[in-house]
C-alpha cells in the first residue's frame, strides 16, 4: 500500500473521468451525492443505474445524468470509463466482474464482497482486462486515524506497538484501518464472541434485532504492532458506547487517547434528582471528539522517589487534539501543540468540501477514497488501499470467524484454504436468491432494493 501523503495541491486529471453510478439508493443519495459537486476536477457523473425508477429518475436529474435501468443497457451505451458501484453487498462480485470483462474501472462500495473466491476473481478480471479494481474504505481516512498517521510518522510517543480500540468498528472497516496504520501485512488473528438475548427492536427498516454479538479480535502484524479491537453493537442501542468509542494508540513514551461522543438518536427519558425529563438528541457520532496526545518525557532510571522525580512513567506532557472548521462547518485540519512544536494534519480537499455540519469528517474521507480511484484509474498515482489490501481486510474477517468458531484458536494469515465461512454463506444465498452467487448473468437479474 502506498501510504505516501497527498501532495500539495491535489493533482487532478486534464479531464474529469467519467463515471456512472450504479445504486441510486439511500446511501447514494445521503452520501454520494453531495459531494460529487466538490469533485468536479477530478469526475462526472455521465450515467446513473438502479433498477428502482425513483431512484435513478431522482439521482440523474439533480445530476445530469443519463438513467438507465440495466447494467447490460449501460455498458452498451458505454457513457462512461468507469463506475462507481453503490449497492449491496451481495451483488459486488457479479457488477465489478461484469465491468471489468467489459473493460470499464470500477469502485465498490465496502465490504469488498461475501466470499474469499469472489474476490478472487474480481481481482483476477480486473487484472486480465487491464482496469484499476478498488474498494471504497473510508474509515482509516477520518481525522482522527489521518492524524494518528501524522503522529506515528512524526514519532513524537515513540515506535506506535499497540493499538486498543473499544465500542468502534469490529471487522472490514477497522481491520483495513489497522491494516493501513500497520503499513504491513497481518501474520495471525484471534478472536472470540459471545451473543446473548436482548429486548426486541428495529435499528433501521431492514434491520430488526433480538440479541446482540460481542465481537473481540487479536491481531498481531509482521511489523510487530498488535491490536486488540473489541465491541458489541456499535451504534450505541441498549446503552452500550456510542461508536466511535475509545481508542488508544500505545507508543513508547506515550498514547494519542482518543473517544466519540455519547449520544443517541432517539428520544430518550432521564431520571435525575427523583425527576424524569424528557430530551431528544442529535445523532452526533464523530461530530464531537475528544482526543490527547499524551507524552511521558525521559528520565534516567536510576533516579528515586526520594529524590524528587516522583511519578516519572506519568504522561507528564498532555496535549488536546483540536479539531479546526471555518464558519460553515467545513473541516480544516486536526492538531495539537506540544512542547516539539505543532503536529497536525491538514484536510486536502477543504476548498472543494461540501459542509456537513453533521458529520464534518465524512464527507472528506468520501472524497479522499474517490479522488484516489480517479487517480489510479487515469494512471496518475498509485492507490494508498489497493485491491489485495482489500481482499486482505476480507480475509482477516472470515480468519476471525473461524478462529471464533474454535474458541479464540490462533488462525495464521494469509489463509491457504477456503474458510467454513465461505461455505454457509454460499449455501446461504442460494437459499436467499434462487442463483448460484458465482453466476454473474443470475446475480445480475437480482433487484436488491432495501426499504
Amino acid at each position: 500500500m502506498n501510504s505516501a501523503p497527498w501532495p500539495e495541491p491535489v493533482p487532478a486529471p486534464a479531464e474529469p473521468l467519467r463515471i456512472a453510478l450504479i445504486g441510486a439508493g439511500h446511501r447514494s443519495q445521503t452520501t454520494y451525492l453531495p459531494v460529487f459537486g466538490s469533485l468536479a476536477p477530478w469526475l462526472r457523473v455521465t450515467a446513473v443505474c438502479d433498477p428502482v425508477a425513483e431512484h435513478r429518475e431522482t439521482v440523474s436529474r439533480r445530476l445530469g445524468a443519463r438513467p438507465y435501468s440495466s447494467l447490460e443497457d449501460l455498458v452498451r451505451d458505454a457513457p462512461m470509463e468507469a463506475a462507481v458501484v453503490v449497492t449491496p453487498v451481495p451483488s459486488h462480485h457479479a457488477i465489478s466482474v461484469y465491468l471489468s470483462s467489459h473493460g470499464f474501472h470500477n469502485h465498490v462500495e465496502t465490504s469488498m464482497c461475501s466470499m474469499l473466491r469472489q474476490g478472487r476473481e474480481m481481482i483476477e478480471a480486473a487484472r486480465s482486462n487491464r482496469v484499476i479494481l478498488r474498494v471504497a474504505e473510508n474509515f482509516f481516512r477520518f481525522a482522527i486515524d489521518r492524524f494518528a498517521q501524522t503522529v506515528r510518522d512524526h514519532g513524537r510517543i515513540g515506535p506506535v506497538g499497540r493499538i486498543v480500540s473499544y465500542a468502534d468498528h469490529t471487522g472490514f472497516h477497522n481491520n483495513s484501518r489497522w491494516l493501513v496504520f500497520a503499513r504491513s501485512k497481518p501474520a495471525w488473528i484471534q478472536a472470540l464472541e459471545h451473543t446473548m438475548e436482548t429486548k426486541a427492536f428495529q435499528s433501521t427498516p431492514q434491520r430488526f434485532h433480538r440479541s446482540e454479538t460481542f465481537r473481540g479480535r487479536f491481531i498481531r502484524f509482521e511489523s510487530g504492532l498488535f491490536v486488540s479491537d473489541q465491541a458489541a453493537n456499535i451504534k450505541g442501542y441498549l446503552g452500550r458506547h456510542q461508536r466511535p468509542g475509545y481508542t488508544e494508540w500505545q507508543g513508547s513514551h506515550g498514547a494519542l487517547v482518543h473517544r466519540g461522543a455519547i449520544s443517541t438518536r432517539s428520544i430518550a427519558r432521564y431520571f435525575e434528582g427523583g425527576k424524569v425529563e424528557t430530551r431528544k438528541h442529535e445523532w452526533q457520532m464523530a461530530s464531537v471528539m475528544e482526543s490527547e496526545l499524551r507524552y511521558s518525557s525521559p528520565h534516567e532510571v536510576d533516579r528515586s522517589w526520594d529524590q524528587g522525580d516522583a511519578g516519572e512513567g506519568t504522561a507528564d506532557e498532555i496535549s488536546p487534539v483540536t479539531y479546526a472548521h471555518d464558519e460553515e462547518g467545513g473541516w480544516l485540519r486536526a492538531f495539537c501543540e506540544t512542547s516539539d512544536g505543532i503536529i497536525e494534519y491538514t484536510n486536502p480537499f477543504h476548498e472543494e468540501t461540501v459542509s456537513n455540519p453533521v458529520r464534518p469528517d465524512y464527507g472528506i474521507a468520501i472524497m479522499d477514497h474517490l479522488v484516489d480511484f480517479v487517480l489510479a484509474a487515469k494512471g496518475m498515482r498509485e492507490s494508498e488501499f489497493s485491491d489485495e489490501d482489500a481482499f486482505m481486510s476480507l480475509m482477516m474477517e472470515e480468519a476471525a470467524g473461524e478462529s471464533a468458531r474454535q474458541e479464540g484458536g490462533r488462525i495464521r494469515l494469509p489463509l491457504d484454504h477456503e474458510p467454513e465461512t465461505d461455505a454457509v454463506e454460499l449455501a446461504r444465498q442460494k437459499a436467499l436468491y434462487g442463483v448460484d452467487p458465482f453466476d454473474i448473468e443470475g446475480m445480475l437479474s437480482i433487484s436488491y432494493p432495501r426499504p
